[in-house]
């Protein structure tokens, strides 16, 4: 069955065409997000060509190959009282299946509802979050490479 990605998803290049296609990336990951989708090829973030679609594949949920992916949920605004403080927000870049653990959704966690849905693979997850909140919010922790640093 062939998969069907869309602007936004996050894949990674297949391992035998990686270093054809991604050798001057800056990153350590094999993690992008798809930029643009013509049906036949796909232009990847971090990459300056464009990579033919059937040279990329959908990222496994299993803590390894999607592990560099956390979730960054939009904030509400909060009110802030005059001569008060503006509160900071931190990032968190843990595993983004933890990051679900904290948000609650008519009483349960959103981690329990994505264990509920049997995901296989990262980009069925960013369609769910898409059609459930309007925006996917998973994002690439990157690590650059030892030659850039």
């Amino acid at each position: 069955m062939e998969t069907k990605y869309r602007t936004n998803d996050l894949v990674r290049i297949k391992e035998k065409e990686y270093n054809l296609y991604a050798k001057d990336v800056l990153w350590n990951e094999n993690v992008f997000r798809i930029l643009a989708n013509d049906g036949s090829n796909v232009k990847l973030s971090d990459i300056d060509i464009v990579v033919p679609i059937n040279a990329v594949e959908p990222i496994p949920i299993d803590g390894v190959a999607d592990s560099c992916i956390y979730y960054d949920p939009a904030l509400v605004a909060n009110i802030i009282p005059f001569e008060q403080p503006i509160p900071t927000h931190q990032r968190n870049t843990s595993y983004y299946v933890e990051g679900f653990e904290t948000m609650h959704v008519d009483g349960h966690s959103l981690k329990d509802e994505f264990l509920s849905k049997n995901f296989r693979f990262v980009h069925e997850v960013q369609h769910w979050l898409s059609e459930d909140g309007g925006r996917d919010e998973l994002c690439i922790n990157n690590t650059l490479k030892e030659k850039y640093r």
